[in-house]
This record gives structure tokens, sequence and C-alpha cells, in this order.
């Protein structure tokens, strides 16, 4: 049998190649092979000597073999009050074990909440899922790795973000030397399908290439063109004409709406408060909004020249110190350690374009890496041993109260988490 396998070109291909792959690639393959081999043994052992009218209970088996192979958690609280004042109370349908709390009344299942609820994924795909968000692998490349549909990782990578931001929020106070400023990311509608919404709303193409011949035919698709040709004829010019890598529109949104602003900053002993805010630069009100409460009167705000960080600091009586452009030191400030969150952040959200996440998604990308710069001294093989742990629920009391359902209906539904300004 051996000999069989070692004149096999490809098994020996395998071999060589084994010695080429890192620490956590052979975890994955060590992961998938034992899963298989238990499958293929499973599945012998329980097939042999069944009769045909056995086939309710082979379904049985195999119910019970994907059940075995997914990850499971421990239950120590109520998950909708927090007490611990909970007991057994049956199971479902499915054989999963249901709790009600003596407190509150209500009852529920071990895995409410988890991302791994009506999951079809095994153990091993779900980790892959985590190794690779943690590694930054492309949606493309995780999903290849683990033979699924692109949109599956998709869904289960925003299931973790948004779980996350479920539990940890923006929950970092400031009261020592903090340095804020403003990234601007390129607004994204990327995923909206109604065509309208851009010409009537944003009073722009959708930016993909086109032809001119390709954009009249959008425009006629969507009943647009003879409307703009008699009432507006001068967009309708613009759209046809001008390049699309230029801020089309610009007549009623100007280019500085065109951008998100993502307010920063973070402090000596890595405080970290990333949101974002508003389209455009935000005024002295939306900053007061979203700083008050977070930083404290004993800390010291440096900040550059813009005015809108002025009325927060007056009316908090914080200590402001301002580096005016074309300097990058006064004294003992800088801003640094804001310029080097924001050169992380550009690393994490990826340059490419075509690859940026949508605008909707945003607050969960930033959340996301909040988590990670939170934890950038770990190593990944305890990262991903700790969102993995997140993932199937195995935390805290107080964090896995917090844990919520989340479908792919309330992620599509998502709301702008930003300010439009009226703008659409």
């Amino acid at each position: 049998m051996l000999r069989f396998l070692a004149d096999s070109q490809n098994y020996c291909d395998w071999l060589k190649g084994i010695d080429r792959l890192t620490k956590d690639q052979k975890e994955v393959l060590y992961q998938r092979l034992k899963s298989e081999l238990e499958g293929t043994r499973e599945k012998t052992s329980n097939t042999v000597g069944l009769k045909i009218e056995d086939t309710v209970a082979t379904k049985e088996i195999s119910k019970v073999r994907i059940m075995a192979d997914k990850p499971s958690s421990t239950i120590e609280c109520c998950l909708h009050c927090g007490s611990v004042r909970i007991k057994k109370h049956g199971k479902t349908k499915g054989g999963i074990t249901r709790y009600i709390c003596k407190d509150c009344g209500k009852t529920f299942t071990e895995n409410y909440g988890l991302i791994t609820h009506y999951s079809h994924l095994s153990r091993h795909q779900l980790l892959e899922i985590v190794r690779g968000t943690i590694s930054r692998l492309s949606i493309t490349e995780i999903a290849n790795n683990i033979n699924v549909s692109t949109s599956t990782v998709w869904s289960y990578r925003m299931k973790i973000y948004q779980t996350i931001q479920n539990i940890y929020g923006q929950c970092d106070t400031f009261n020592n030397i903090v340095e804020a400023d403003g990234k601007y990311e390129r607004l994204s509608f990327k995923g909206c399908k109604d065509k309208t919404f851009f010409i009537d709303k944003l009073k722009r193409m959708p930016r993909h290439h086109r032809s001119r011949k390709e954009r009249i035919e959008y425009l006629d698709s969507c009943n647009k063109y003879r409307e703009l040709f008699e009432n507006n004829p001068s967009l309708l010019k613009e759209m046809i004409y001008h390049s699309q890598k230029r801020m089309d529109g610009t007549r009623t949104i100007d280019r500085n709406h065109q951008h998100v602003c993502i307010l920063t900053a973070v402090d000596r002993t890595n405080n970290i408060y990333l949101e974002a805010v508003s389209l455009g630069t935000p005024d002295s009100i939306e900053v007061y909004n979203r700083l008050q409460g977070k930083i404290t009167k004993e800390a010291v705000l440096v900040t550059d020249d813009h005015h809108s960080y002025k009325y927060f600091t007056r009316k908090e009586m914080i200590e402001h110190v301002k580096i005016p452009g074309g300097t990058y030191v006064v004294g003992a400030y800088s801003l640094s350690r804001v310029n080097s969150l924001h050169s992380s952040l550009d690393k994490f959200i990826s340059k490419d374009l075509e690859s940026k996440p949508a605008t909707k998604y945003l607050d969960l990308y930033l959340m996301m890496f909040w988590w990670l710069q939170k934890n950038k001294d770990v190593s990944n093989a305890d990262l991903v041993s700790r969102l993995f742990s997140i993932m199937t629920g195995s935390i805290d009391n107080d964090s896995r109260s917090k844990m919520l359902p989340i479908t792919i209906e309330s992620l599509n539904s998502r709301e702008f988490p930003i300010d439009t300004k009226n703008y659409f």
C-alpha cells in the first residue's frame, strides 16, 4: 500500500509541499484530514448491516455526527438578563438543551446568539474562517480553502464583526495625553441595487467603467434618459461625457461630501476611539456630541489646527494643544500615534477601491480593527483562539449575555451609521 502511494506523483508532490507549509497551514490541513477521516469511518461503520427500511435511522445518525462536529458552549447565565439563576428546561426538536431563567422567566437555548446557530459548517471550516479573518485573507481565498461560496464567507465575517461590536462597543475613555484627528474614506454604495438612487439622490452614475453607449443604455434601462433630456440636460451631458474617475454630481454633493470622516483618538496607553461620524468634515457640534464623556478633564487633547475641536475643549474645560499645518511637533506633543493608527487602518481596509467595504458596514470594520489593535501584542495563534472562543460563546457571563442573534436580513437592511446631512 505504501509503495503504491509512493509511486503516485500527486502523493509525492503533496508530501514535498507539507514541509513548506507554515504552522497555521499545517493546523488547517490537520483539522481538515481529521474531519474527513472521522466522517468516512462513521459512515462506513454505520452503513454496514443496515436494511432499506433503516433510512430514517441513517439520517438520525448523520444528524448526530454533524452536531458532534460543531463547536459547543456552556451556559452559566441567562442570555436575556444576565442572571445566574437558571435551570434546564427540556430540549428542542433538534436535541439542543433549553434553559429557563428563574428571575425573568424567559427561555433560551444554549446556542442563542451564537454565530454557529443554524450553521451547516463543520468545526474546521469555522476555524478556517476565523483564521482567515485574523490573517486578512480575501473572501475568495477562504472560500476556496473550505469549499464554500464567497457569500457564505462574507456573511460569517460580517457576523463576527457584528458580534465584536455587540460585546465591546466603544468603551475606552481617555485621561492623559490624547491625539485626535480625522481620516477620510471614500463613500461607497457597494451592493445597492436601486438604479434610480444614484441618479435621483446622488446625481451621478455608479462608479463602474462604461462606454458612452453603455451609459446611455444604463440611463434608458431605468427610464431616466428622456426625463433628464427634458428637465436637466446639463446633468445628462455630465453623466454621459465626463470621466467616471471624477466626482460626478458635484453640483448637488460637493467633493467634500463624497467622503466619510472617521474620527479617531488614541493615547499613550493604547486606548482607542474610532467612529465614522459624518459625510465630509464634521462641525463643532458633531465633534462635541461624539467625544463628550470619552475624554476627561484631566486629559490633554492634541489635534491639528482645525476649528471643530475648539467648542469641545472650551465647554469641557480640557487643555488643547494645536499642531499647526506644516509642523510635526510642538514641545513634547505630536500627532505621531494617531498618524500611525491611520496607517494601520489603511492596511486593514484595503487601498484597492474595488475591495473597500460598503459605507453601511464601515462601523463593523472599524470595530474589528479596534479589537485587533487592543490585542496587537498577542500572537496570531492566540488571536484565532480568542476569536473562536467568542464565536462559540466560551466567554465570561457578561459578554455572553450581550451576544444577540444576527441574521442575513439584519445585515442587508442596516442603516447608514453616519450623519448624511440630508444629502440622501
